[in-house]
């Protein structure tokens, strides 16, 4: 029986909110941040699981072809997808969908970003084979990750409890919506009333009924997707270049009124600021997350993290991070490590050390 399963890995991030570590040139995805394994190993690793290697896709623009042949073994080239140049997730996957349509007409794709960390990989499989599966009828199906605190960094989805279906051992819900990042009060309530899940940005959907959705609830980018299709090699690039750049959920997601949730059994965590990699890592008695070689003098709830055995040391200090780097050095509380962006973003200005910060390290 042939094997219509496919999984595309989006991997063009720049991770700023990981400076001064990440880099433009080698962003968090290509990193060891949780582990000792770089995320978009672990990542292709996963998949490879349940999809074969010749069925698992990677889609970033030119410049990342060959980190990520050095950094995931077992991937082949000709599955690499190159994006013209970067153009938020919509245009990425339209690129990707024209891509593995010509592969496999009858295709499923599962997609998903370079660089989560999930644990619990058994139970990840066995639900996104649920999910593949879910996909062969009209629909596009979502994770959803089950909040455990109201956080206001991630998207959320309202989904219909009372209306579940089953495949294999997974429920899936009919999405309501898509709920944009709340402020903390409205998050709090989303957990009291129930009914919501945080999005992860993991899609599973067929490759024709992408192309249909496209059509129905999105028809400029359905236009683009037929000017791609049909262009020759050498007028891609320009029309790549031309097309608005938007997020799938903006684009797409938000609009089409068959879409389903699985709400995810597996552990799950999106990397996406220093704080992940504190929740990620082993503490001491008192909290902290540091290397042996680091001192910690009448210190709570901080993180350490350095590129170098030179030791660090925190004093009378609570939910601080310090991150050293060849690069630079980053001080700050906890909860404001979003703000990283902000650093690169004035990094950029004349005489603030703009020659070392590239022009895309705005782009996460």
């Amino acid at each position: 029986m042939t094997n219509h399963n496919y999984a595309l890995i989006m991997a063009g991030g720049q991770g700023t909110r990981f400076w001064p570590y990440s880099t433009p040139e080698r962003p968090k995805q290509f990193l060891s941040i949780a582990g000792e394994t770089p995320l978009i190993t672990r990542t292709f690793q996963r998949l490879n699981q349940f999809i074969p290697e010749e069925h698992i896709f990677v889609v970033a623009e030119e410049s990342y072809r060959q980190r990520v042949l050095e950094t995931v073994p077992g991937f082949l080239s000709k599955n690499y997808i190159a994006e013209p140049v970067p153009r938020n997730t919509a245009p990425c996957l339209i690129l990707a969908n024209i891509v593995l349509s010509r592969h496999d007409p009858d295709g499923r794709v599962l997609v998903v970003p370079a660089d989560h960390h999930i644990m619990d990989e058994d139970t990840f499989a066995s639900q996104m084979r649920d999910a593949l599966e879910f996909a062969d009828r009209k629909v596009i199906v979502t994770a959803g990750i089950l909040p455990d605190q109201p956080h206001t960094g991630y998207g959320y989805i309202r989904y219909d409890r009372e209306r579940a279906e089953t495949v294999g051992g997974t429920e899936f819900f009919p999405v309501r919506e898509f709920v944009e990042k709340p402020d903390a009060k409205t998050a709090a309530g989303y957990l009291s009333q129930g009914g919501y899940c945080w999005n992860s940005g993991m899609f599973a959907y067929k490759l024709a009924h992408f192309r249909e959705f496209l059509d129905q609830y999105a028809p400029y980018y359905g236009g683009r997707y037929a000017a791609l299709a049909s262009a020759s090699p050498a007028e891609v690039a320009g029309i790549f270049a031309e097309i608005r750049p938007l997020s799938i959920d903006y684009a797409l997601m938000e609009k089409v009124r068959e879409v389903y949730m699985l709400p995810a059994a597996f552990d799950w965590n999106d990397v996406g600021a220093w704080p992940s990699v504190y929740d990620l890592g082993r503490k001491d008695a008192r909290g902290n997350v540091a290397d042996e070689n680091h001192v910690m003098i009448d210190a709570d709830n901080c993180l350490v993290f350095s590129t170098d055995s030179v030791p660090v040391a925190v004093i009378g200090l609570d939910d601080v991070a310090v991150i050293r780097t060849p690069r630079g050095l980053l001080v700050g509380r906890m909860d404001r490590m979003q703000q990283v962006k902000d650093v690169v973003q004035q990094l950029k200005a004349p005489g603030k050390g703009s020659e070392k910060v590239d022009s895309h390290a705005d782009t996460d």
